[in-house]
């Protein structure tokens, strides 16, 4: 337009406008093109440098999608120049977005393919990065086992190639918290204070307020809430003075949380609607997800079901939207805790179902009892109590987890108090809460028994009523029919009392044999735990070797113990359906005699397996290793010192032939081992025995379709031998949907 107007012009004003306007033109044409010139002229490590800075500030500021752009940029000019480790950077800041977007699956495959990336190209740090947020992915996802390894992994690369400090503090502060689910606090305290010093020396103030966050929950969880307090609120100031939007919704959730468990919910409220306004702010779900939740827990735990619904029901439709598995699970559960108080059961088994679906494959323990407990509420007021028996065992298999992480737990707790020169106190407490335990298992055990029995009685009881009435209806209409009826249906209460009595029989030995026969090697584990716990440190080595030594044989006398009586009543009450497979004898009886290496090291007794290797046979692998592990337990206790044990088989058509043999004392009366009179008599060494292991040997080769014998002479030894089909005798005849359970 410059150019335009000089031309139109006319006399000498005309002439110098546009002249003026024509080096203004040049000018400009001169800076662009040295502007060009520089971005040419600069290195593609400083222009990455640059757009990861700017993505990071990004990051920082709350401004996802700007973030996203800048370390996208990045990435392209990687790939250009095959930058790797700057490649695999910009990729692991990519998924670490995404990730707090609350997308996991995306931003997983980001970190896999840095992973591999850095594989390739032997990027040592770049792969502990990548390690790293693949274990973060696979805890947010609730598979904590897992995700430990990688930290492991992430840790070990980091200490021994990196000296990459910034990672170290986020791979110990997310070990910790790793370690926190283990029930490992002394681990997690010592990771915590390694990041918190590291981060401190680092001058990393987003590391630092991520450190303080992590102490400050790990002393809420301590009950030490004045720390708790002080360490969020350092979080708070720093991510504060830092304008991290997302850091400070997060500090606002941790205090909130603080505050609930102290009962301020005023102030629980206002920290937990500040952090919602945050993460709206920034449109971050996974905060506002966590935000809402804790809202409408808060509303509920004061009775305010009205308010907290439309919370927990917002915090359900985003999680469901964004595909966090977590946020719906928790949603929906307290979601079905509300409908449970309303009395609106149909509703709250769905939201449960619902929840558990997602938790299902999880290490969330905590959470899965509180969806048990609220399935087996609802079943049972609904009357289906067979649903409810269910769940209620799988409450009590949660809980029984659940308490040996508390157990861990608590012992950390006593070491740490150790530390803290508190000894005798905390060995106090921890021996009144070890009390109060046992007597809440008892109460718990107590209670479902007579539940247990309540419903048994009421289920009898309602048929009776209800046969009864039928009965009497018909009597109206044909008095002939009645007799008739009511004949046979004497007959069959006599049946059925007659089962009844059976079964009580079956119960009463059942639990005559658990009580004699479990007291004595229980006793003596309390007897030597108990030594150890109290005068360890005042034995000398050696005797603490030997006690440790008894404890670990009494341990593993109980554990069979109770493994043939598991066995011996599942075989009584009709539950072992077995699973055919191809199994491998001479790996069983390998795997099998490495359970009693040390009691035969210590009789000085030689073994021997003369299976060959590739001796196949079809059977039950869990029935058939509990043949030959009675089978050896046997030989063991019978068999002096110095004497010798071997397994050896040979292959027929139809049937392998296995025996084994020892040097021991031999049997009296050989026809009587495998009777149904349970007779137990005491090894060389006075080893106690439930007398129920050869009928359980007797069954389970039966069940796999063999038969067992014994051959015995006094003083010399004994054989046994039982038979096992091979494939293609057994083949056709096993449904491959059997299963084996109890």
């Amino acid at each position: 337009m410059l150019f335009n107007m000089g031309s139109s012009s006319r006399g000498p004003g005309g002439v110098a406008i546009g002249m003026v306007a024509s080096r203004i033109a040049m000018i400009g044409i001169v800076v662009l093109l040295f502007a060009v010139g520089a971005v040419r002229a600069q290195s593609p490590d400083s222009l990455f440098r640059r757009y990861m800075v700017q993505g990071e500030q990004a990051q920082i500021g709350g401004h996802a999608e700007d973030a996203l752009r800048f370390f996208g940029q990045a990435e392209q000019l990687a790939q250009r120049h095959s930058l790797y480790a700057a490649l695999c950077e910009a990729k692991v800041n990519i998924g670490e977005v995404i990730y707090d977007r609350g997308y996991y699956d995306s931003a997983f495959i980001y970190f896999t393919e840095a992973e591999k990336l850095a594989d390739a190209h032997g990027l040592s740090s770049s792969k502990a990065y990548a390690l790293y947020y693949i274990g973060k992915y696979r805890e947010t996802m609730g598979n904590f086992r897992d995700a430990s390894l990688y930290y492991d992994s992430a840790l070990t690369i980091c200490r021994n190639t990196s000296d990459d400090d910034r990672l170290l503090v986020l791979i110990l502060t997310s070990r910790g918290k790793n370690y926190i689910s283990e029930g490992h606090l002394s681990q997690a305290l010592q990771y915590y204070l390694e990041a918190f010093q590291r981060s401190e020396q680092l001058h990393d103030e987003l590391l630092y307020a991520q450190t303080c966050s992590h102490l400050g929950s790990f002393y809420s969880m301590m009950d030490q809430y004045d720390k708790a307090l002080e360490y969020n609120q350092k979080a708070f100031s720093r991510r504060d003075d830092l304008n991290n939007p997302e850091g400070i919704a997060k500090s606002c959730n941790n205090i909130g949380i603080l505050f609930r468990k102290l009962k301020k919910t005023d102030s629980a409220l206002a920290y937990f609607n500040e952090a919602l306004d945050l993460c709206e702010k920034t449109h971050y779900k996974k905060g506002i997800v966590k935000a809402l939740t804790n809202i409408g827990i808060v509303y509920s735990e004061m009775d305010k079901d009205a308010k907290a619904f439309p919370y927990l029901d917002s915090a359900f439709v985003i999680s469901t939207q964004a595909g966090f598995g977590y946020g719906i699970a928790s949603s929906s559960l307290y979601l079905a805790n509300l409908y449970k108080k309303r009395g609106q059961l149909s509703r709250a088994l769905y939201y449960y179902t619902l929840s558990l679906s997602r938790l299902s494959s999880t290490d969330y323990d905590e959470m899965l009892q509180n969806v048990y407990e609220g399935l087996y509420n609802c079943y049972s007021s609904k009357g289906d109590y067979k649903t409810a028996l269910q769940y209620h065992v799988l409450l009590l298999e949660t809980q029984k987890r659940l308490l040996n992480v508390e157990n861990s737990r608590q012992l950390s707790m006593l070491n740490i108090s150790f530390d803290l020169e508190r000894k005798v106190k905390d060995n106090e407490v921890l021996r009144a809460d070890n009390e109060l335990k046992e007597s809440l298992i008892k109460r718990k055990t107590t209670f479902i028994w007579l539940v247990v029995i309540a419903l048994g009685f009421t289920i009898v009881l309602c048929l009776n009523i209800y046969n009864r009435l039928y009965a009497k209806k018909r009597a109206n209409r044909q008095l002939e029919v009645l007799n008739l009826t009511v004949t046979e249906q004497n007959t069959k209460l006599a049946l059925l009392n007659e089962k009844l009595e059976a079964a009580n029989r079956e119960k009463d030995k059942l639990f005559s044999i658990i009580s004699h026969e479990l007291r004595n090697p229980l006793y003596w584990f309390q007897n030597l735990s108990e030594v150890l716990s109290k005068k360890f440190r005042e034995m000398p080595p050696d005797k603490v070797q030997k006690s440790l030594s008894a404890l670990d044989e009494s341990a593993k006398n109980a554990f069979h113990l109770m493994d043939n009586l598991l066995q011996w009543a599942r075989s009584k009450l009709n539950r072992i359906h077995p699973k055919m497979v191809e199994c491998e004898l001479h790996t069983l009886a390998a795997d099998t005699a490495e359970m009693y290496q040390t009691i035969m090291q210590y009789k000085e007794i030689e073994f021997h397996n003369s299976v060959p290797f590739d001796c196949v046979v079809y059977a039950d692998a869990d029935l058939l290793g509990c043949v030959i592990r009675n089978l050896l337990s046997n030989a063991i206790k019978y068999t002096p010192a110095g004497g010798t044990i071997g397994i050896s088989c040979s292959a027929g058509s139809d049937f392998v032939t296995v025996e084994v043999r020892d040097s021991g004392m031999g049997i009296l009366q050989k026809e009587s081992v495998f009777s149904d009179v349970v007779v137990s008599a005491s090894g060389l060494m006075q080893e106690k025995g439930s007398g129920i292991g050869l009928k359980l040997c007797k069954e389970f080769v039966e069940v796999n379709g063999g038969r067992i014998w014994a051959e015995s002479v006094a003083g010399v030894g004994t054989c046994f031998f039982f038979t096992v089909p091979v494939v293609a005798r057994v083949e056709a005849e096993v449904k491959p949907d059997l299963i084996y359970g109890f």
